[in-house]
């Protein structure tokens, strides 16, 4: 039991280091918070509805039996759902980062797929609890409650701990001098960056949550207190860390497959396999396109404001002039159905689904069906989808070549970490509203 739960957090460390390539490498605070709450619909709402999506559609097909012999309960199929929709574009965005694609759509992919994590394996976990365990609620209603109060706990106390651990170490860079010893600087920053993950799973919050948290909140105020010589050490540091894990999963991904015993095809439930497949090119559709329309609804509704201009007389030119510019910029803001395709395509599977999937639970015997099914989801994505990934963008002309610094313009990074976070939750949880309104 010890071995297995080790396992588990070990599992859970390397998929949580891998994403840190996102952060440390393509992580800008004022791009980021520009586009929080596109990056917020989709990250919560829209992942919400591609999970139930998926969910109810594979229970469908199973019900039909096309899936063959192979025929999970519905409750399997929501956690093979929360695993699924986990996103891990870092091959996409290294491309994107390569050609400087235009910052909007690099951003919406970077924030989507980083924060789509943390609610996945929050979901995972909340999901995973129910599974064997139906008989316990009194119907789906309870149990729903009962998952969506164990994912509001899990995830806003792991927020709250990594924003405090990031303005934690942010204060003690401030007050107490460690310049002079930089190997001393450099390895309490490393340290603390990854503890509040230990910190988290020990009170059975989620880890990757609380680091990204920890990490954004760092990244705006502890790293300011470091030294040059220090902030490039750590940089380069956590480039490594980041890439060695990714390695050292999909290197454990590949070694699977010779490793895994198969006597024949239907190992790998192929029909299952198939829908899925399908059913998750669906499931992702409904989560980008939806949210897309309800994001450039509010854009053009603070357009219409452009009318009420012409009827300004000369005493409120302070205020045209003020209006003109958050009309110019929710212009900006919206979102082209060509970006929309991309954020589709851009929805490879890796380290988190595969990690996920080896902690799945095994109440009904499908532990080793599951494992098989993910393993070829993310080594399709990752090679048709990820191969095909420059082709597309050229094929959807999207703007390349494009210099940040000029693209933000006149737009000032947030000083105020706490109001944008403010405003973000407010998004969060009309979202969740949006989902529970939907079911």
């Amino acid at each position: 039991m010890q071995r297995s739960v080790f396992a588990r957090s070990t599992r859970k460390m390397d998929a949580c280091a891998s994403n840190m390539p996102q952060l440390c490498i393509f992580y800008s605070a004022g791009l980021f918070f520009r586009h929080i709450k596109p990056i917020l619909l989709y990250s919560t709402a829209g992942t919400f509805i591609n999970i139930i999506v998926m969910a109810v559609l594979l229970n469908a097909l199973v019900k039909a039996d096309l899936t063959g012999e192979f025929k999970p309960h519905f409750s399997e199929l929501l956690v093979f759902g929360s695993l699924i929709a986990s996103t891990d574009p870092v091959a996409i965005l290294a491309v994107f980062q390569k050609k400087r694609v235009d910052p909007q759509l690099f951003y919406l992919i970077f924030g989507e797929s980083v924060l789509n994590d943390g609610v996945c394996l929050v979901l995972f976990d909340a999901f995973s609890m129910i599974v064997g365990g139906e008989g316990n609620f009194n119907g789906p209603v309870d149990a729903a409650w009962s998952i969506l109060a164990d994912f509001l706990i899990s995830f806003t106390g792991s927020m709250c701990l990594g924003v405090a651990s990031g303005l934690g170490v942010a204060l003690v860079l401030k007050f107490v001098d460690m310049r002079q010893c930089r190997l001393l600087e450099t390895s309490f920053y490393v340290l603390v960056m990854y503890l509040p993950f230990f910190a988290a799973e020990t009170i059975r919050l989620s880890g990757i949550v609380t680091i990204l948290f920890t990490g954004i909140s760092a990244q705006h105020y502890a790293a300011r207190n470091l030294s040059m010589g220090a902030q490039d050490d750590t940089d380069v540091f956590f480039r490594i860390i980041s890439h060695i894990a990714e390695v050292a999963i999909f290197l454990e991904l590949g070694l699977t497959v010779f490793g895994l015993g198969l006597t024949s095809f239907e190992d790998f439930c192929i029909e299952f396999f198939l829908w899925s497949l399908l059913v998750c090119l669906v499931g992702r559709a409904c989560s980008i396109y939806p949210m897309t329309f309800l994001f450039n609804l509010s854009c053009n509704h603070t357009k219409g404001n452009q009318n009420m201009m012409d009827e300004l007389d000369a005493e409120g030119s302070l205020a045209y002039t003020t209006l003109n510019d958050q009309t110019a910029e929710s212009s900006d803001m919206s979102i082209s159905y060509n970006k929309a395709h991309m954020l589709w395509f851009s929805g490879l599977r890796g380290a988190v689904s595969y990690a996920c999937a080896k902690n799945f639970p095994d109440d009904y015997g499908n532990h080793f069906y599951f494992v098989n099914i993910t393993m070829l989801i993310v080594l399709v994505t990752v090679f048709v989808m990820g191969g095909l990934n420059e082709p597309f963008l050229n094929f959807l002309r999207i703007e390349t070549g494009v210099d940040e610094k000029e693209y933000m313009g006149k737009y000032k990074e947030p000083d105020n970490l706490f109001r944008i976070l403010g405003e973000s939750m407010i998004v969060f949880f009309a979202g969740l509203i949006f989902f529970w309104m939907l079911t």
